[in-house]
């Protein structure tokens, strides 16, 4: 089945600046922090392409329960209160970062809330986009529902990074 070329783009654009830049900010611990806020971002422009009919914070969670691994379902409705602290106030609430602390993904923190760490989130975001991304290239009315988006500048437009020259 083709897909448009606006939709080829967007994938085309998400994992050149989503799948591939975050590794870049996972490097060191300075710039982990940002890679959460680009990790709430991607899994908010997946939900956003994916559930089309559903306030932001339904499509949010449903994205969560159903794209990523199992263990997340019970996380979900503090996710999206994390990924609204996150990128409107700069404010992790709901959870501990962690930079390279993969056994402690998802743990109970020191203070009671949950663990993240920054390299197991980000390859959870990854396998959810990648088998969301298998999902929309063999199903047309997921492909449809992601087109109006891209369409919308009130609920979506394109994505991508143009430069002079």
């Amino acid at each position: 089945m083709a897909m448009t070329p606006q939709i080829e783009s967007a994938l085309h654009w998400f994992e050149k600046i989503y799948l591939k830049g975050i590794p870049v900010l996972l490097r060191q611990n300075e710039t982990a922090f940002l890679s959460f806020v680009c990790t709430v971002a991607a899994i908010d422009a997946l939900a956003g392409y994916r559930y089309t009919d559903r306030e932001v914070g339904k499509r949010f969670r449903e994205f969560i329960s159903n794209y990523f691994p199992a263990a997340y379902a019970a996380h979900a409705a503090n996710m999206y209160l994390f990924r609204s602290r996150l990128l409107h106030n700069f404010s992790p609430a709901y959870f501990s970062l962690a930079h390279a602390a993969s056994s402690s993904h998802l743990q109970k923190s020191p203070i009671g809330d949950t663990i993240l760490s920054d390299d197991i989130f980000f390859a959870d975001m990854k396998a959810a986009a990648e088998k969301y991304f298998d999902e929309i290239r063999v199903n047309s009315t997921m492909q449809d529902d992601m087109n109006a988006r891209l369409k919308s500048l009130d609920k979506g437009g394109a994505i991508g990074v143009w430069h002079n020259g």
